[in-house]
């Protein structure tokens, strides 16, 4: 079976495009980034990369001055429980990728299904509908796109809501969640195909697999 790494009818692109334009409207993660100086930028991968193995980042595994200033920058989350790296949180979501290395959190639905591209290997995700609560299980190959048999397994929502300032783990990342086929998204949302939150989540972090390249060499 062939796999389907972007929506492929130019209306379907167009809502996508649109989509990640919102999405980097909203949290300009990428740009805030090439502010950061190249030590923090160093730091900051090296958070990625240890995600990407599965292991949660203790507080104190970068330097004082790097943590003040991504935490600073909304670029990493930090609580007792660890140093949280957009798309990967410390704290559970409800949002699980299993990596090859072991299970992980996600910040938000967006952000899970951006995951296997990055760590260039097929995931799985599991979370509950955001309306029903029933459990919903896709797969996402290792290059971030999705079998035809996962396409219609569920959608994503964009929940209308009011953003308040503070970081986006706790106001944005409530608002992108998962939809089973079978309910209503919430009035207001904007509902989004998997292919298409695929191909958003995709774009919005290759930033991301430039910078984890760039450390290995």
């Amino acid at each position: 079976m062939s796999s389907t790494p972007a929506p492929n009818r130019p209306e379907a692109r167009q809502a996508a495009l649109d989509g990640l334009a919102r999405l980097r409207a909203a949290f300009p993660l990428e740009t805030r980034i090439e502010t950061a100086g190249q030590s923090h930028v160093r730091e900051y991968t090296r958070v990625l990369t240890e995600w990407l193995r599965a292991r949660v980042p203790p507080i104190n595994f970068i330097s004082t001055e790097s943590s003040a200033a991504l935490i600073a920058l909304d670029a990493i989350v930090a609580d007792e429980l660890g140093l949280g790296c957009y798309p990967f949180s410390a704290r559970p979501t409800g949002i699980v990728v299993t990596l090859p290395a072991g299970p992980v959190h996600a910040m938000c639905a967006v952000d899970a299904l951006a995951i296997a591209r990055l760590a260039e290997s097929a995931i799985t995700i599991d979370a509950p509908c955001a309306v029903c609560a029933n459990p919903l299980h896709l797969r996402v190959e290792a290059n971030g796109g999705l079998e035809h048999d996962q396409v219609e397994r569920a959608r994503v929502i964009w929940k209308a809501a009011c953003h308040a300032p503070g970081s986006c783990s706790s106001n944005l990342c409530r608002s992108l969640l998962l939809l089973c086929p079978a309910c209503e998204a919430p009035a207001g949302s904007t509902v989004y195909t998997l292919p298409q939150a695929t191909m958003i989540g995709n774009s919005f972090f290759g930033f991301q697999r430039r910078l984890i390249a760039g450390l290995s060499e």
